[in-house]
């Protein structure tokens, strides 16, 4: 980003998820003016998809890709659009977080009934601790399991979130 001349930061201290947010976005939106360079000058479509960019030969272009109303053209537009990234706050990506898993998780998640003293445990929480607190903690314990890790653990990285959720209702 650097390299780019691109400064993300702001005066304010940005979580690790909104600077990932804020890298992820940048990212996408030269891939899709790339897109577009590309699709003018006659090199090819390069698809992009949610992980993987394919560049498809001229010649075998699907023009469909970018129909209007395609959730290829809607990724597209939110990307070019710049208003979008600097809508984006703390708040509004942890929604977005929560609604993502909670639409991939569902109907393959056992809910573990848990208190909100072994919640806390889990966590590796005192009591009293504030929110930023918690969100580290759970960022943390979360990084440690995550099933895509070498050493994840599905199961535990479940009811780490589902710890995380109770104590976030409390605040």
């Amino acid at each position: 980003m650097s390299r780019l001349g691109l400064k993300l930061s702001t005066d304010n201290e940005l979580s690790p998820d909104l600077q990932r947010f804020q890298q992820h976005f940048v990212l996408y939106h030269l891939l899709y003016q790339l897109q577009t360079e590309w699709l003018v000058t006659g090199e090819g479509f390069l698809n992009i998809g949610l992980a993987k960019v394919t560049l498809l030969k001229a010649e075998l272009t699907d023009t469909s890709l970018l129909a209007e109303g395609s959730d290829n053209t809607s990724r597209r537009d939110y990307y070019l659009n710049w208003q979008n990234f600097y809508a984006m706050s703390e708040q509004l990506l942890d929604d977005y977080l929560q609604q993502f898993w909670q639409f991939y998780s569902k109907d393959s998640v056992v809910k573990y009934q848990l208190t909100a003293s072994q919640a806390e445990k889990l966590l590796q929480l005192t009591p009293g601790f504030s929110l930023s607190q918690l969100k580290k903690a759970y960022r943390s314990q979360a990084l440690l399991c995550h099933p895509d890790r070498a050493e994840g653990n599905s199961a535990k990285f479940i009811q780490i979130r589902q710890a995380y959720q109770l104590l976030l209702r409390l605040f």
